[in-house]
């Protein structure tokens, strides 16, 4: 008997999906709708994670997540999407079945996302390798194109989105650039900076024909300044370094702010929010139009699973340990 009721009480699957409806639809009553259920069997379905997982999920007024409820909403989110996902990928690879996938990516998507974007895909196809390309935008669209590469991944300002015309896309995400500044800096407490407030101060930038520095070459463009009037006091190359830059003191930066989250949560550096004419930034993934084969289908639908489960906030940017 014992052992009868312990299985019992394992949720089921369904149960997953009747929670993360009803957090969606703001109430029971919708749900059950949504879902072809009574109120009372969607109020059971809840009430047996809460007792599975015990802790309260849901707020007693106005059906608004705990703070636990936030945390299992977040991973079951990630689960149901995975195992969705599944189903359309499983039957597409067979067991021995081994597929090189090539992408060609600018810089900015290497530096923070690529990684663990690729090791997530190989969860669902164990088969896939992967050639990977560095170049500025205008090479990745080229190669795919040309279809030297199956795949392309740009970060790109909105201002040149009509020259990806003659792309298929999925916009992954969209960022902002931001000012970075060590932790002790006068400005770090700001809520935020004003761009002509900042300039003041001795620069790190990105050298020319990097993602970065086209992003800030657009910002000081957008808001007419003049290159001749900074102080620029390095010119490296990469994020990571005119990080490593910043948080040791040697002057200000302004990166995309994605690339900047776990040196911030790790206390190396602060972000501070611009005032000024911004420039938003879209991470793109690009591939020739009319072109489909069964690996870009699989890699197609992985991104858009991608896209949905995690939004604004991918877990590789979160962390400096593995996945």
């Amino acid at each position: 008997m014992p052992r009868k009721a312990r299985r019992d009480a394992d949720p089921k699957v369904s149960y997953f999906i009747t929670f993360l409806r009803v957090v969606e639809e703001g109430s029971f009553r919708k749900a059950a709708r949504k879902l072809g259920l009574s109120p009372v069997a969607v109020m059971n379905h809840v009430r047996a994670l809460e007792d599975y997982f015990k802790v309260k999920l849901l707020k007693p007024k106005g059906g608004r997540l705990t703070p636990e409820g936030e945390e299992v909403y977040r991973v079951l989110k990630e689960v149901v999407g995975k195992l969705n996902l599944l189903k359309g990928l499983i039957p597409e690879v067979e067991e021995e079945y081994r597929f090189t996938l090539k992408v060609y990516t600018a810089e900015t998507p290497m530096e923070y996302l690529l990684p663990c974007f690729l090791v997530r895909f190989r969860e669902f196809n164990p088969g896939a390798d992967f050639q990977i390309d560095v170049g500025s935008m205008e090479d990745v669209k080229k190669a795919v194109l040309e279809r030297w590469a199956d795949i392309g991944l740009v970060m790109a300002p909105s201002e040149f989105r009509d020259s990806f015309r003659e792309f298929e896309m999925i916009r992954i995400l969209n960022d902002r650039l931001v000012a970075v500044v060590s932790p002790l800096h006068r400005i770090s407490k700001e809520e935020f900076v004003s761009l002509n407030t900042l300039i003041k101060y001795p620069l790190i930038l990105d050298k020319p024909g990097s993602d970065n520095r086209m992003f800030v070459d657009e910002l000081f463009k957008k808001n007419m300044i003049d290159y001749d009037s900074l102080k620029v006091k390095l010119v490296l190359r990469g994020s990571t370094v005119i990080m490593t830059a910043v948080s040791q003191g040697l002057g200000v930066s302004i990166l995309p702010e994605m690339p900047t989250r776990k040196w911030v949560k790790a206390g190396l550096v602060k972000t501070i929010p611009l005032r000024c004419e911004e420039v938003t930034l879209s991470l793109l993934q690009l591939k020739a139009k009319n072109v489909w084969t069964d690996i870009l289908k699989s890699f197609w639908s992985y991104t858009r699973w991608f896209v949905e489960t995690y939004g604004e906030n991918p877990p590789c940017v979160q962390r400096f340990t593995p996945i």
